[in-house]
This record gives structure tokens, sequence and C-alpha cells, in this order.
């Protein structure tokens, strides 16, 4: 019996058919997914490089503006009388009696207290008494004075009296000795005048002596009538002193103005002077005007001049606007913190600001030349400086600024720009140098 061949599921030509044909399906789903969007791509890619071969970049751009022409600025400060002073005792002893407490307004020269002071009394009592003692002695000594004046012109004028009689003697003498040699007189005679003469030199020596002596009790005299005149003088100037000395009793205000602090009570014991260890009568502040101190910094520091208006902001009065006006500026800078200080001064006619209050204080100032003002996303930071892409005659160029103040989304600049200038905003990194733009602006005021 004849075996015929069996045939094998998927065999023969009917499964290679189905076989290719499964093949060639799962091919073309994979070249419609895969290379025609490729195909597709590639040439829509041509299609844009031919669009764009030879067009022009487009940026967005804006017109730079002019700043402020004002500098302005705020800084902090504390608010100061105009005058400010503790007062201390000028004199020791005993509180009286205290006219003023705090708060109290008091005018110049007005009483505010009164120290008991018997050390004082008594010293001024003994002064006294030591001036009217020396004021005797004065007059003893220039009685003395006027003794040794008159004995002495006495003792003159016994010296002349007695050249005088010398003089006639010594005449007298030679005449009896002429008359002697020819024998008119005895020689008795002459021998009497001759002695004559010779007592009248020995008398004016005497008398010459006795002036000289009369002269030096009168310098003597002299010296003790100024001796008294110096020790009068001291006495009085004592005197005055303690006289100064108990005027101290009373404790006046200097100047009009407001007690701050009282830090006595009538029985305390009162020390002079302003040591440390010495306790403070009162405190008094002038604050019908004001003062206040700031530190500038050096940016703006070149503009302060005297004279300058400020304004200053109080928290406590949000609704008031208060104007000082700058009165001296220092001659150099702080090199801590390198800031000038300023003093300004403002009137406070109802004494709404006190002393110790902060302000704030703003200082506006013309700017010496116009800066120009750009957003801050134009800005390109590069090692040698910070630069701007400006657009001139439809191509790029790249221009170093120097930039004055920083707000962060707005840069002034104080050189490399003016007014109008066109400035590319968020330039791209690839730009060149020359390069070929066209803008597309943006509205910036």
């Amino acid at each position: 019996m004849q075996a015929y061949p069996t045939e094998k599921p998927g065999g023969g030509p009917k499964g290679v058919f189905l076989f290719l044909t499964v093949l060639a399906v799962v091919v073309g789903v994979l070249f419609a997914v895969g290379v025609v969007p490729r195909l597709e791509q590639k040439k829509e890619l041509k299609k844009m490089e031919a669009e764009t071969v030879g067009a022009v970049r487009v940026v967005t751009s804006i017109v730079a503006r002019p700043a402020a022409g004002t500098e302005s600025i705020k800084l902090p400060g504390n608010i100061n009388a105009i005058l400010y002073t503790t007062i201390y005792a000028r004199v020791d002893g005993y509180l009286k009696s205290r006219l003023v407490d705090i708060g109290d307004h008091v005018k110049a020269g007005e009483l505010l207290a009164v120290i008991d002071t018997p050390t004082v009394d008594e010293k001024l009592n003994q002064g006294k008494a030591d001036l009217k003692e020396a004021d005797a002695g004065l007059l003893e000594s220039q009685a003395q004075l006027k003794e040794a004046v008159a004995k002495d012109v006495s003792a003159q004028a016994e010296v002349q009296k007695d050249k005088a009689n010398l003089t006639y003697a010594t005449i007298t003498a030679k005449r009896w000795v002429d008359l002697a040699t020819r024998g008119a007189v005895s020689l008795q005679s002459r021998d009497e005048k001759v002695r004559f003469e010779e007592a009248q030199v020995a008398t004016l020596e005497a008398a010459v002596a006795s002036e000289k002596a009369a002269s030096a009790q009168v310098k003597a005299a002299q010296a003790q009538v100024a001796v008294a005149q110096a020790k009068v003088v001291a006495q009085r100037a004592d005197v005055r002193r303690l006289e100064a000395e108990k005027g101290f009793q009373k404790v006046v205000a200097p100047f009009e103005g407001i007690i701050t602090v009282r830090k006595v009570d009538p029985g305390a014991l009162i020390t002079q002077g302003s040591q440390s260890t010495n306790l403070e009568l009162f405190q008094l502040a002038k604050i019908d005007k004001l003062r206040i101190y700031v530190g500038v910094p050096q940016r703006i520091a070149r503009y302060l001049h005297a004279g300058q208006t400020a304004e200053v902001d109080v928290p406590e009065f949000p609704e008031r606007k208060f104007v000082g006006r700058v009165t001296n500026v220092s001659g150099a800078l702080d090199p801590n913190t390198r800031t000038r200080q300023t003093e300004i001064q403002m009137d406070n006619p109802d004494r709404a600001l006190l002393p110790g209050m902060y302000a704030e204080v703003k200082f506006s100032s013309l700017r010496e030349t116009p800066w120009i003002r750009i957003p801050g996303t134009t800005i390109i930071t590069r090692t040698d400086g910070l630069y701007v892409a400006q657009v001139k005659d439809g191509k790029v160029h790249f221009q170093l600024i120097t930039v004055g103040r920083d707000f962060g989304d707005e840069i002034e600049v104080r050189v490399g720009l003016k007014n109008g200038d066109e400035v590319i905003v968020s330039p791209a990194d690839d730009l060149r140098e020359g390069e070929a733009v066209k803008t597309r602006p943006m509205d910036y005021k």
C-alpha cells in the first residue's frame, strides 16, 4: 500500500504567502511610524532653512529714558534738643527749697532751687573783717609814708641851710686869712674863722647823712604802703569770690526750656562740681528748636551744603511733614563708616516733637549731570565691567556703562548712555558686535 506525505499546518504556498503578507504589513507600519515623520520633519526644516536664508534677527528693545534729576536718600536719625544741659551745684550745702519739677517750662534766669550754705556765709563774714583790717593797715602805712616824706623834706632843707652856712664860712675864712697875711687882724681871729669853716663842713656832712636816712625811710614807707595796698586788693578779691560763691546759693536756669530730669528734694546734701560722684540737680532742654545728626553716605555727601532743606518724617506723626535745614556739614568723612556727619535744625513751635524721638531724614539734591534709567534685564555682565547692547543704524553695539544706582528691576546709568538710545532687552548670548538686527519696541516709560 502506497503512503502519501501529509501537509503540516502553515506549510505550503498558502502559508508562505500569509507570512510574507504579515511581514509586509509590519514593515509598512514601521515605515509609516518612523521614517515618514522624519522625512516630513526634514522637509519642513529644509523649507524653514530656505525661508530664513538671509533673514535678520528680531530683538526686543526699549528707548532709554532720563532718570529723575535729583538724588535722594532717607537716613535714620535721633531728634535732639537745640540746647541741652545738666545743672550741677556750684557750692556745697543742703537743698533748702526746690521750685520746679519735671515738665515745667522755665525762662532764662528763673530761680530753680535755693541751697543753704552756712559755711560760705561764715567765710564771707571773715573775709569782710579781713578786708577792714587790711584797709586800716593801708591807712596806717600811708600815714607813716607821709611822716617819712615830711622828715625827708626837713632833712633836705637842713642840707640846703648847711650848704649856705658852709659857703659863708668859706668866704669869711678866706678873707680873714688874707687880712692876717697883711697883718690887719690877729692870727687868733684867723684861726677861729678857719675852725668855723671846718665845723660847717662837718655839719653839712651830718645833714647829708640825715637826709639819706630820711630818704631811705620814705622808700621803706612806700614799700609798706604797696604791701598794704596789695593786701587790700587780695582781700577784696577774696570777698568778691565769696560773694559770688554765696550767689550760687540760688540755682537759676541758664536758658529757656523744659525741665526733663529732677534728682533732688529739699534736705539733700549738695556737693559742688560735675564729677560722676556728685549729684546732679536738673536737666534742662530747649525744644522750641531741635537738631538731628545723621551720617550721610559718601555717594551723596558731596551734594550737601549749609542752607539746604531736608524732609523729616516722624512715625508718630504720619500726617505731618516736618522740614529741617542743614546748618553744619563736617569737613571730612568718618573713615570707619564712610559717612559725613551732618546737622539739621528745625523749628518746633508747638513742642510736638520731643528729644529722643526717632526720625527719618530725606535729602534731595540736583545732580550735576543727567542720568539715564533702563530695565535691569538689559545689563550684560562681563569681566571688565557692565555693558548694554545698543542698536545703532540697525546693528548691535556693546556699550560699557557706569551704574549710578541699582534698584534691581531698574538701573540708573551715570555714564555711557543718553536719552533716546535704543537698548536691547534680555540680549541673547550669541549676539555679536555689528550684527544686523530688527527691533521690536517694547513700551517703557
